[in-house]
């Protein structure tokens, strides 16, 4: 029921709940911009440029030579990991200069080139 501007419950509630205010309405209008077919056929086009870019790479993944280079980059970004925490820059760049012709060597077989991760650490002070 709705009296005075506080809204009660038909079942006979004891308490008024007060009424919360209507949400603001906008001050501009948005229209939604349809594609047109020209935008679509790219769109699709685009898509299907990058599920075979996918599809490429994960064949490329599953032979034996994908597989072992990619073992290998991920070995040298271990390695130069640990040699930047001992504060060795001669082994960091050594490997720094392996890493790059395998580098190449992916992106030309269709291989994504695995990011050098940093270490997980927790966030805040309160989860310790």
């Amino acid at each position: 029921m709705l009296e005075a501007g506080i809204l009660t419950c038909r079942v006979g509630a004891t308490k008024p709940v007060p009424r919360k205010e209507p949400m603001p309405k906008r001050a501009t209008k948005r229209s939604r911009g349809r594609k047109t077919e020209a935008q679509i056929i790219a769109d699709l086009e685009a898509e299907t440029r990058r599920l075979r870019a996918w599809a490429a790479a994960k064949e490329a993944k599953s032979l034996p030579e994908g597989k072992a280079l990619l073992t290998a980059v991920k070995a040298i970004d271990k390695a130069l990991e640990a040699a930047k925490q001992a504060k060795d820059d001669k082994m960091a760049k050594a490997l720094e200069a392996a890493r790059a012709p395998l580098s190449k060597l992916m992106v030309e077989m269709g291989l994504r080139v695995p990011q050098r991760r940093r270490r997980r650490t927790r966030r805040g002070s309160e989860a310790a």
